[in-house]
């Protein structure tokens, strides 16, 4: 569910594998990312790789829009899941490009109130942007717990204390004991 690119990712790939893995079936696959995580330190960065990515970022009105959209009394409108960014965004009242791959939306909060911060079953991506690497943890540890323990959790890093820290914090199941670490790397 969260995906937390920290600032030592290789950003190019982190931002290819998460628009690959967000955009398809439109987003129906609930392994896919609901949630990314940026350090601020990259978001600059991150943003205009995931524009040239065909990603649209929604304003806060926008933001509104969709909200009232995709969610009713915090539930997602059945009609929404797997539909295209394109066809969610005109249900909403929003003009995005038809060549839009995933809608991110910058969120602040998890829980009630803040239905982003739930599964979207849709190319809806939320966005949030963090300080430094306890941050970030913290911040998938809370999305994770919010989302439903069974979930999955991605990180983007080349810092090894930073992947086994977020490997033991981000409990994806309830007995996390067997939790699996696999880490690859372009080195």
């Amino acid at each position: 569910m969260p995906c937390y690119i920290d600032k030592t990712a290789k950003l190019k790939t982190a931002v290819t594998d998460l628009v690959l893995s967000k955009s398809f079936d439109n987003g129906m696959i609930c392994a896919s990312e609901q949630a990314v995580i940026v350090d601020k330190e990259i978001a600059k960065e991150f943003e205009k790789l995931m524009k040239e990515a065909d990603c649209y970022f929604l304003s806060k009105s926008e933001t509104e829009k969709l909200e009232k959209g995709m969610f009713k009394e915090e539930k997602l409108i059945s009609e929404i899941a797997g539909q295209s960014p394109y066809n969610i965004a005109k249900i909403a009242g929003i003009e995005v490009p038809e060549t839009t791959k995933v809608l991110v939306v910058p969120q602040t909060g998890v829980g009630e109130g803040y239905p982003f911060s739930k599964e979207k079953l849709s190319p809806v991506l939320a966005y949030y942007t963090v300080s430094d690497k306890d941050k970030g943890i913290e911040l998938a540890e809370r999305l994770i717990e919010f989302g439903g323990l069974g979930h999955s959790a991605v990180i983007h890093s080349e810092d090894e204390e930073t992947i086994k820290e977020f490997g033991t914090r981000v409990k994806v199941r309830k007995n996390n004991s067997k939790l699996t670490i696999n880490t690859w790397s372009n080195r």
